[in-house]
């Protein structure tokens, strides 16, 4: 709503026009009145004023100079001039101060709503135009966000641009970085906080957290930020300091000079969005031709710092930022430990699984694993569900599809919570789908998994397991094929052989050790079976 002051030293004018006037039907929800130019300019100060409606005579500060103050202080502020017959000079001088019309006195209602809506209809005019030159605004830069995150990624994941293509982007796209200048590189790992989100809100973070970062590290660096194509959020800085440019423009990159910024830019995030972010600094780049290799680099530690600096920061120091962890070892010892997660699930020992899950979840906790290891561990995790899913005709997709989009795989990887959290619904759908009572056929079939899984198959033959569960041999194997679509006789070389694997990777056993463990009497058929099986030898497999 329009709010309107009436001056005018004859308080019965004002008076008068504020109760004849039918303001509302005009937009105007609020009339203020004043006696004086001074009192008029106190009013424009304690609230909001958008028609100034003020006499010509007024002792001490007449109509037009408070016309001419008042369209300095307030340069959006509409006035209208009352005047008289004898006054058009006043008028004149009026229209040229801003003035948007004039009234004669005595007024004449009708007039004087003439020019009221016209000053009405202005304002709402312009606060239209206002709006679109906004929104027009808003789509620009929503535009300029969109094409600036797609030639960041272009970047990262290292495609080639023409220098001369380059430096042209950099300027339609008004980003403040020089072409062939020194960077550093701020990776951004959304955490505490922010993970429980969904994926829509914490775009929204991110896009705050981008806003944030471009102010605080703005007053020193020309700034250029934007989420990555693994859901972190990227920040590159260029010093902005003239003599630090001449002399090679790192030295305002080191970490002695960004470290206050760094926690002053943590501090801000926690204390305004109630969240934690971990941050990866590179060592000074050249820009663009050093981008991929360096945020490969700090990839590759943000997946480590979640739980290795208690800082939340980490400056990269040398080239060598991959850190190996023994629990990378010991939660792939524990995944692949005979019987698998896979062979678990087969035999529906859900309790065993979970255990086994909960075992590889504990390790990963305590400890940092690099990225790649834990995505390979939610390869093996999912991979067994998918197995198992083909096996009983059901869909991983079915049971919860969210674990295979690529944008929440992505934070399973980073934030092992989730992936424990999605195993542990996929596990619970999956034993509900799969655990009807079964029939008879179906129940000899588990009962000779559990036998070859308890023994571990090494002694076992067909014959041996036909007699334990009292049916011939041929029956027997007819049972399980049908029932699993793997013949036994396969199904008992497949459980030794992934124990082999296991005792090659996990083990320094000699190949004819683990030749006689699994039951076999001849090294060479074993080495001959493995190949046949993998591809390669024993050996070769070893030394890989």
């Amino acid at each position: 709503m329009i709010n309107v002051l009436l001056v005018d030293d004859e308080t019965y004018v004002t008076e008068s026009l504020e109760a004849t006037i039918p303001w509302s039907e005009l937009g105007i929800s609020e009339v203020y009145r004043s006696d004086s130019a001074g009192g008029a300019l106190e009013l424009l100060a304690a609230h909001p004023v958008d028609i100034l409606i003020t006499d010509i005579r007024m002792p001490g500060m007449n109509g037009l100079e408070l016309i001419e103050k008042a369209s300095v202080l307030y340069p959006s502020l509409r006035s209208i001039l009352l005047t008289g017959y004898g006054e058009f000079e006043y008028a004149k001088k009026a229209i040229q101060l801003g003035a948007s019309d004039y009234i004669i006195k005595p007024v004449d209602d009708d007039d004087f709503i003439k020019s009221v809506k016209q000053a009405v209809q202005s304002i709402d005019e312009e606060g239209k135009q206002a709006t679109k030159y906004q929104q027009l605004l808003y789509k620009r830069k929503s535009d300029y966000t969109l094409l600036r995150e797609n030639l960041l990624r272009q970047l990262l994941m290292g495609d080639q641009i023409e220098t001369e293509r380059m430096i042209q982007l950099l300027h339609d796209y008004e980003i403040k970085l020089s072409y062939s200048s020194m960077t550093t590189m701020v990776l951004v790992h959304l955490h505490k906080g922010f993970m429980e989100h969904d994926e829509k809100t914490r775009v929204l973070m991110e896009y705050a957290i981008g806003n944030m970062a471009e102010e605080i590290f703005g007053e020193t660096y020309d700034v250029w930020q934007g989420r990555t194509p693994h859901h972190c959020l990227l920040i590159l800085l260029q010093s902005k300091d003239q003599h630090d440019l001449e002399s090679g423009g790192s030295e305002f990159l080191q970490p002695k000079h960004l470290r206050p910024y760094i926690e002053n830019f943590r501090s801000s995030v926690l204390a305004y969005l109630r969240g934690e972010v971990h941050v990866i600094v590179s060592r000074p780049c050249m820009f663009p031709q050093d981008i991929s290799e360096t945020y490969r680099r700090a990839l590759n530690s943000v997946y480590l710092a979640d739980r290795q600096m208690e800082s939340g920061v980490v400056f990269i120091e040398g080239d060598n930022v991959s850190i190996e962890s023994p629990s990378s070892k010991a939660a792939f010892e524990v995944l692949y430990r005979p019987p698998m997660l896979q062979q678990l699930l087969e035999r529906k020992s859900w309790e065993a699984a979970s255990q086994r899950l909960d075992e590889v979840f504990a390790i990963i906790e305590k400890n940092p694993v690099s990225r790649e290891h834990m995505y390979e561990i939610y390869l093996a995790i999912v991979n067994s569900f998918l197995y198992i899913t083909h096996q009983t005709g059901l869909r991983i997709s079915e049971l919860n599809a969210k674990g295979l989009e690529p944008h929440l795989v992505e934070r399973m990887i980073h934030y092992p919570p989730l992936l424990k959290d999605y195993t542990e619904q996929i596990l619970i759908k999956f034993q509900q789908a799969v655990s009807a009572p079964a029939e008879p056929k179906s129940h000899i079939v588990s009962q000779v998994k559990d036998m070859i899984l308890q023994e571990e198959g090494i002694e076992l033959t067909v014959k041996m397991i036909a007699d334990r569960v009292f049916l011939h041999p041929v029956y027997l194997s007819k049972i399980f094929k049908a029932e699993t679509g793997e013949g036994l006789s396969e199904y008992l070389i497949r459980t030794r052989l992934e124990r082999a694997l296991y005792l090659l990777k996990h083990t320094n056993k000699k190949i004819y050790e683990i030749t006689a463990e699994l039951g076999y009497q001849n090294p060479q058929y074993f080495s001959k079976l493995f190949k046949k099986h993998y591809g390669i030898s024993p050996n070769e497999y070893r030394e890989q």
